[in-house]
């Protein structure tokens, strides 16, 4: 959409507004994949504020140990060698994205553990500026101080298979509560990870993680399974499920295309 002022900087700035106007109104959720929600990420709408906070935060970087990537962004789960990578980006509060590990996380789990793939986690945390409050972030942190004790895949199952009940739930902004969560995981528990979720310890690794993500337009919505520069989850047609996401990772370590089921099944 176009519109019409008396100086493009004008222009430009209306047409900013009006994005942001729009992107705010878009709260509810889309559903891809047969019933599988996304949350709307909205990166276009609202990046150059966002950018413009995050370069104007004197909040120290901290990436959690073992992330990879420039600057360190992302976190992988399965052995390096794996002859398979998948990126997915997630939001903590994203409904879409708890389908998904609901639906997923024991079959991804199981082809690492095979050595057959690895996973790089982008971890984000845009939701909190669409709907309000801070879930997403003291969520994030948490999953990095997890990443920090070794303990991420088992944390990030427990966080996903206990998602707020809706979008705009922000249970995840109780401390207490992810450290109740962190509990269920032998061995995460320990006065240091206590101390990084209840300080914010990689608060400024989290907008980081978010900024980069915010200067990108080629993902607009979480969750997103990139698999071969394709996002699985945006195909409609062949919804991802844990039988198609292992012939599709079998057929990526072979070299071989897998063929799309027929219309229908």
């Amino acid at each position: 959409m176009s519109t019409t002022a008396p100086s493009p900087s004008t222009a430009r700035e209306r047409l900013r507004k009006q994005r942001v106007r729009e992107a705010l109104r878009k709260r509810r959720l889309h559903q891809v994949a047969k019933g599988l929600s996304v949350c709307v990420a909205l990166a276009t709408a609202v990046s150059v504020s966002i950018a413009f906070q995050a370069r104007g935060s004197h909040e120290p970087v901290v990436a959690p140990r073992g992330t990879v990537g420039d600057g360190g962004i992302v976190i992988p789960v399965g052995r390096a060698d794996a002859p398979v990578v998948l990126t997915v980006y997630e939001d903590a509060r994203c409904p879409g994205c708890a389908h998904l590990e609901k639906t997923l996380h024991s079959t991804i789990n199981r082809l690492e553990d095979e050595g057959r793939l690895r996973v790089d986690y982008h971890v984000l945390s845009f939701v909190d500026r669409i709907v309000g409050g801070k879930g997403s972030k003291v969520a994030a942190n948490a999953l990095a101080a997890a990443q920090d004790a070794g303990r991420f895949r088992e944390f990030h199952d427990v966080l996903f298979a206990n998602p707020p009940a809706q979008e705009t739930t922000d249970s995840f902004a109780d401390r207490d509560f992810l450290l109740k969560l962190a509990g269920r995981v032998p061995g995460l528990r320990s006065p240091a990870f206590d101390k990084s979720v209840v300080d914010g310890s990689h608060s400024g690794w989290v907008k980081a993680v978010q900024d980069r993500f915010d200067q990108q337009t080629r993902i607009q919505a979480t969750p997103a399974v990139i698999l071969g520069g394709k996002d699985l989850v945006r195909d409609q047609e062949h919804p991802l499920t844990p039988q198609r996401l292992t012939e599709l990772v079998k057929g990526a370590a072979s070299g071989k295309k897998v063929a799309d089921p027929p219309s229908g099944d």
